[in-house]
């Protein structure tokens, strides 16, 4: 009888392996009717109702392996996983910790402590535990990963770097590495390497607009103007709600002169964004440099009730109206950008 267990256990792996996860259940539970106690068939069983999002079960098979074998480190490791997906991340954060208690140099359990510590908002404690994964296993792809990106929110991209750039070169068909390599690229002004990395992506994901998006600007901050237009494009026509995307678009277009384009484009970006004061302030400007006045001072009206304290609104306002030979409400504007920002004299007394 416990032959068959064994090959029953063995079978759910071999399942559990070709992602077959419910057949692989199937089997494990077999071998548990055969063998109760059979820590092994308990613990997989665990992990593979855990892979297909049976949480709550998992952490009764995984607390039966406990029981049985209290010593064993892996139990606890995977009843933690199981409780990250579930949001209990003080409790998952827990059990990594016995886990880790039980195999001091465990690198998946501190790297799952780490990710239960960051989700619980404990970054420091979170970024300490993925050292310790990485030094228990420096090739641990995931704690590399997870440890730049910790360190890349904390806006440190030259710490990120050197660990991402090696969670890359050991996973190189994990997207969000290759992304958060190419921010901390970026943030590090390593501005061409930054645009290798995305072309990359991009082309690895080729229907994600997120690449495409972020090669534009990157582009546009290298006033690569006709490339940040192409870039945008592309990733609008995976993805048309994108008023962000949208808006540097503009700009972009704007900035090769290619106003009438400049302008479709914010009345996009308008529709989907109509209470933002940065769009209506841009379009103003886009409608004053074709002429058209009367729509311009609409914008930055538009643009300075969403926000009074937007200086240059008030300015270009004032200039807006001046074009309209209404000297008196000019004056009145330009006086409130000067109040907002000193550095804004007005062109008239």
């Amino acid at each position: 009888m416990a032959h068959e267990a064994v090959r029953l256990n063995q079978r759910g792996l071999d399942l559990v392996h070709k992602k077959e996860y419910e057949q692989a259940i199937a089997s494990f539970r077999e071998a548990l009717r055969i063998q109760p106690e059979y820590w092994d068939a308990l613990d997989n069983l665990g992990k593979a109702l855990e892979a297909v999002g049976k949480d709550a079960e998992a952490i009764v098979a995984l607390d039966k392996a406990i029981a049985i074998a209290p010593e064993k480190a892996a139990a606890y490791a995977d009843k933690g996983m199981a409780l990250f997906q579930e949001g209990k991340y003080e409790e998952a954060a827990a059990c990594y910790r016995q886990a880790i208690e039980h195999h001091q140099d465990f690198s998946e359990a501190q790297n799952g402590l780490g990710a239960s510590l960051l989700h619980a908002g404990k970054k420091d404690e979170a970024i300490a535990a993925f050292r310790s994964s990485i030094t228990s296993n420096p090739r641990n792809a995931d704690a590399l990963g997870n440890l730049g990106a910790a360190l890349l929110a904390e806006d440190k991209a030259a710490e990120a770097l050197p660990f991402l750039r090696r969670a890359y070169s050991l996973r190189p068909d994990w997207p969000d590495v290759l992304e958060n390599y190419a921010a901390a690229l970026d943030q590090n002004g390593q501005t061409h390497e930054a645009i290798a990395s995305y072309h990359k992506l991009a082309s690895k994901h080729p229907d994600q607009p997120a690449p495409w998006a972020q090669l534009g600007y990157l582009y546009y901050k290298s006033k690569r103007y006709g490339q940040a237009v192409s870039a945008f494009g592309r990733s609008l026509a995976l993805k048309q709600d994108q008023p962000e995307v949208l808006l540097t678009l503009a700009v972009a277009q704007a900035d090769q002169g290619k106003l009438d384009d400049a302008i479709r484009s914010y009345e996009k970006c308008i529709a989907l964004k109509p209470d933002d004061a940065n769009v209506r302030f841009n379009y103003g400007n886009a409608l004053f440099h074709i002429g058209k006045y009367q729509d311009s001072a609409t914008q930055y009206r538009e643009a300075v009730r969403l926000n009074p304290s937007l200086a240059h609104a008030h300015y270009n306002l004032g200039m807006t109206l001046l074009r309209l030979s209404d000297a008196k409400s000019a004056q009145s504007e330009f006086a409130e950008a000067h109040r907002l920002d000193p550095s804004l004299n007005p062109p008239i007394k």
